[in-house]
């Protein structure tokens, strides 16, 4: 009985969180130690401490901002799509594409303490071809993140798409 109860209370908070992305917006925010230079999509951060936070969510696309340590300043806003692991963690990760040599280290996801939803960073699409080949993995990329399709680039350039642009996804659903 107890485990039905679990359940159930498991399944309306995850529910609740699809009904309204806003809810819980506010505390999906994440602190961001580097020793060595790493690169969100277009922008390259030098070491130290930078907060990373969740502007705007839903089930396709999500905005995140990284901002300076005190928060005072927005040093960049990026759009990432959902990205699934299979146990969460008790801390924040962040997850990197290898890459070789000293370039900087692209950041590849964003998981939220205890979630098994994070979120994948899209690049441009030219960075996103450099990225997948030198690091020999799919890459999420769009020419223009906030309206265009997002695809990911595989090592060796091909582009399977993975989100329509919103404008092309409207125009086909609607009635002719």
């Amino acid at each position: 009985m107890h485990v039905i109860n679990a359940m159930l209370t498991v399944a309306m908070a995850v529910t609740s969180l699809f009904q309204d992305p806003s809810s819980y917006l506010w505390n999906k925010k994440s602190t961001l130690t580097v020793e060595h230079q790493v690169e969100f999509p277009g922008i390259v951060l030098e070491p130290g401490v930078y907060v990373v936070r969740l502007k705007e969510s839903n089930e396709k696309r999500s905005e995140v901002q990284i901002l300076n340590q005190s928060e005072s300043k927005v040093l960049a806003t990026v759009v990432a799509v959902p990205d699934l692991r299979v146990r969460p963690e008790d801390n924040t990760e962040f997850l990197f594409h290898e890459v070789k040599g000293k370039s900087p280290q692209p950041v590849r996801s964003w998981f939220y303490s205890g979630d098994l939803v994070g979120l994948e960073f899209v690049y441009p699409a030219a960075r996103a071809k450099e990225i997948a080949k030198d690091s020999e993995d799919h890459v999420m990329a769009s020419n223009d993140s906030k309206r265009g399709a997002i695809v990911a680039v595989t090592p060796n350039g091909k582009e399977i798409v993975i989100d329509e642009a919103p404008a092309a996804e409207m125009a086909r659903r609607k009635p002719q």
